[in-house]
């Protein structure tokens, strides 16, 4: 045996998208594998055998022929199409013989033409059930004519077509066919002197009882002449080329044979039981295995607080070790990167980092991941469930100014503050019903949710529509969080790049018409005339201004506010070549670049331009190394460093940008780097203080 060691098991569980094809994985889009591990899917069999088993017996019920819920119940194809019910031949406290004087209703003129038959029927001795079995033996041919007369072979509860055999017509034809068992009642028919023997087959000489009757002429006489035809529902049989159509019946009896009745009542019963009992089954598996993840899912909605607002303390998951399956569900669940896996189990790396979703604990297929609550958060807007703030009647928040980040999130919260608001807006003389301040995701969202409930309503946003998707960089992938909340509404999100989900977005907003005014920035908020007027101002710096009066104020203005600015001097002839958002990295291409910081956003801005040809990127961090990002984000950009695409100076503050270089401070003192391009990356200004204009507080404030 060789020393080298065989690789039996190969793959980069580093990066999501290789995940998908692990049983189990999932990625941030939402996207399953088409390997789900047994965890996963454990659900999965015993749900689709009570759908199945339930659907099995609806389809037995309604494909059994005429009526199953009384007496024998299935009919042949001709009474099976005609739709007959019960009343219709049956009569309330008739015996069960009585119910073939009522063939006469339908089919009038069908008296026998021989005359022994004639004179049974006119003792009573002979009816039209003595012959035609309704609910057990009756059975025959139709061709069918919208199929060009094709044959189909009919039985009690059964029927099939007959290849080869057809009998062209303008209308359908329906030949029964009598088994000689019917017959035998009166005759006999192993007796050869007997004339039903002329009325059989030939091939079915051997089969007795079961044999077919097939003298068609009991009813109708063909002649040269023109025959009276009988009046009711079989007047379009009775034409002159019907013998026709009994030859070809009498090929199809000698093809086919008799046909065994499969919907007699017992056999119905039998399907229904054993339908019933599969569904039954099925559903007590089901629910079984369900009963196991009861108790936590009870301790997860004791816990859970509203799906629109985020919690008031610190939420932590917590790993038991020793029940973990290290499969990488809580990793690909965080928007954050707060897990990874470790030694084949989740680790927390980064608990700064947590926004205190439950993402994770909600994919963990054993339970072995929970999230705890801690300690407060001082931080934290003051807000009700319904994300109205507590000190600030009138004044409701949504998106991430809430907190509670994500894209889906944002545009679930606008949608929900919008109902609650239209549900409980009381009468005013106000201008407005509401005025939402932002038009990013949130703002949309409760725009179109106020346009949809006729509340007059306008959007103000002190740049573009859309404002914080178009500060992502070019082609950056915006994935749909495969949250509880699920995205309702008209405004689009899926897996998607930049451009594509911006295209749908202002597409969404020109149909719906929506009234956005942009470039007015949100001032403040004071109480007027018993409801709320609103202040913007331009947001180019001029002095106009503007005033809205409105019932209800909804703030969606997110997180972010004003970027932060460097403390380094900046003359006024390089300041057009700063920048706090890379929007194409394309436009960049054989410029000499700094980026500043080390965020996530940092990275992937540094990211996107080392991919451009013929640029020089460097990065300057405060930091000694890099742990505030997104592995994946870490992982890459250490990869540009390691291929000399990027340079990183750790341990740096910028403190001159001149119009060709930059002068960087380090612990081996300043150092001259050539430049074009700086992107600052520091993060922006919270908008604390304008919500506190506003009469937003946060829990800090209520404990001063």
């Amino acid at each position: 045996m060789s020393d080298k060691q065989r690789t039996l098991f190969d793959i980069r569980l580093s990066d999501p998208r290789e995940r998908r094809r692990v049983a189990g994985g999932r990625t941030r889009g939402g996207a399953r594998s088409s390997h789900q591990s047994s965890d996963v899917r454990r659900f999965g069999p015993m749900a689709a055998g009570a759908v199945t088993a339930l659907v099995a017996v609806l389809v037995t019920w309604q494909l059994r022929p005429g009526t199953p819920t009384a007496g024998k119940g299935a009919l042949a194809l001709p009474h099976s199409q005609a739709a007959l019910e019960c009343s219709q031949c049956h009569q309330p406290g008739e015996p069960e013989d009585a119910a073939g004087d009522s063939c006469a209703g339908c089919h009038r003129g069908h008296e026998s033409r021989r005359p022994g038959h004639r004179a049974l029927m006119q003792r009573g001795q002979l009816g039209c059930v003595t012959c035609h079995d309704v609910h057990g033996a009756d059975q025959g041919v139709r061709f069918e004519a919208k199929h060009g007369g094709r044959a189909v072979r009919y039985g009690v509860g059964s029927s099939r077509r007959v290849e080869g055999m057809s009998f062209p017509s303008e209308h359908d034809v329906t030949v029964p066919l009598i088994p000689l068992e019917r017959c035998a009642q009166c005759h006999r028919l192993d007796e050869p002197s007997d004339p039903i023997g002329r009325c059989m087959l030939q091939s079915q000489r051997d089969a007795g009882g079961r044999a077919l009757n097939v003298c068609f002429d009991e009813h109708q006489t063909w002649s040269a002449v023109a025959p009276p035809r009988p009046d009711g529902v079989c007047s379009a049989q009775h034409a002159n080329d019907r013998f026709a159509a009994w030859e070809v019946a009498r090929q199809v009896a000698s093809q086919t044979g008799t046909v065994v009745s499969t919907g007699s009542d017992d056999a119905g019963l039998v399907w229904l039981a054993a339908g019933g009992f599969g569904a039954a089954a099925g559903a007590l598996g089901w629910v079984g295995l369900g009963l196991m993840t009861r108790r936590r899912r009870a301790r997860r909605r004791e816990r859970a607080e509203s799906p629109m607002r985020v919690a008031d303390v610190v939420r932590l998951p917590q790993v038991d070790v020793s029940t973990c399956l290290g499969c990488y569900a809580c990793v690909d669940a965080c928007p954050y990167d707060v897990i990874e896996v470790e030694r084949y189990v989740a680790v927390v790396t980064q608990p700064d980092a947590c926004c205190g979703l439950t993402l994770c604990e909600q994919v963990c297929p054993n339970g072995s991941l929970v999230v705890t609550d801690g300690d407060p958060i001082g931080d934290r807007l003051r807000l009700g469930d319904d994300l109205q703030a507590l000190d600030a009647d009138g004044i409701y928040l949504a998106g991430d100014v809430t907190g509670l980040p994500l894209i889906k999130n944002a545009i679930a919260q606008g949608r929900q503050v919008v109902e609650r608001i239209a549900a409980e807006l009381p009468d005013h003389d106000q201008p407005l019903d509401l005025l939402i301040v932002g038009a990013g995701p949130a703002g949309i969202s409760a725009a179109l949710e106020a346009k949809t409930r006729g509340l007059r309503h306008a959007v103000v946003e002190q740049g573009s529509v859309a404002q914080s998707i178009r500060s992502f960089p070019r082609g950056k992938l915006v994935f749909a969080q495969p949250l509880e909340l699920p995205t309702v509404g008209k405004l689009w999100l899926e897996e998607s790049t930049k451009e594509e989900l911006l295209s749908k977005w202002l597409r969404i907003v020109r149909e719906e018409q929506l009234v956005i005014f942009e470039g007015q920035r949100f001032e403040g908020v004071t109480r007027e005339s018993g409801g709320l007027s609103v202040v913007t101002v331009a947001g180019d710096g001029s002095d106009r201004s503007w005033s809205y009066q409105a019932a209800r104020v909804l703030l969606a203005i997110g997180r972010r506010g004003s970027p932060r600015k460097l403390a380094a001097a900046l003359s006024d002839d390089t300041e057009s070549k700063v920048f706090y958002h890379l929007a194409d990295a394309r436009s960049f291409i054989g410029d000499r670049v700094l980026v500043v910081g080390a965020g996530d956003v940092a990275m992937e801005t540094v990211i996107a331009i080392a991919r451009q040809p013929e640029t020089v990127v460097t990065v300057s961090y405060r930091g000694s190394g890099l742990t505030r990002g997104k592995s994946r984000n870490i992982a890459e950009l250490s990869r540009l460093v390691d291929a000399g695409r990027v340079e990183l100076v750790l341990d740096s503050t910028v403190v001159q940008i001149e119009s060709d270089q930059v002068t960087l401070k380090t612990p081996d003192g300043e150092r001259r780097i050539a430049n074009d391009v700086v992107f600052v990356m520091i993060g922006s200004k919270p908008s604390s203080e304008l919500l506190a204009r506003a009469g937003v507080k946060t829990a800090n404030h209520q404990l001063e």
